[in-house]
């Protein structure tokens, strides 16, 4: 039976071709390992491609969150000591200057 009515697609294949090439860099980099100096930037013994570009964004994430957070505990703090301030100005008025509130408690 060679008859179908839906076509499964082929699997894709990744073909990379390069569309430089520089021999020059290439004689370089061939020296280099010839004679055992390696790029520590680049080629290291814990070097995981993708991983400066991953971890440069998760520090980031990580920087605005820190500020993020420093910034709403302060204001937290500043909302805090605002509200015990106007919490005691208001018992200082009511227990020492209002006369009507004194001779509520003391009558």
């Amino acid at each position: 039976m060679g008859f179908a009515f839906f076509k499964v697609p082929k699997h894709r294949v990744f073909d990379y071709k390069p569309r430089f090439y520089d021999p020059e860099k290439e004689r370089r980099e061939q020296r280099r390992r010839e004679l055992g100096l390696a790029d520590d930037d680049v080629q290291g013994e814990n070097y995981q491609p993708g991983s400066i570009i991953r971890n440069s964004g998760m520090k980031a994430r990580h920087d605005a969150f820190s500020q993020k957070m420093s910034k709403s505990r302060r204001q937290s703090r500043i909302f805090v000591l605002v509200f015990v301030g106007i919490l005691c100005f208001l018992l200082y008025y009511l227990f020492y200057k209002s006369p009507a509130f004194r001779n509520l408690l003391f009558s």
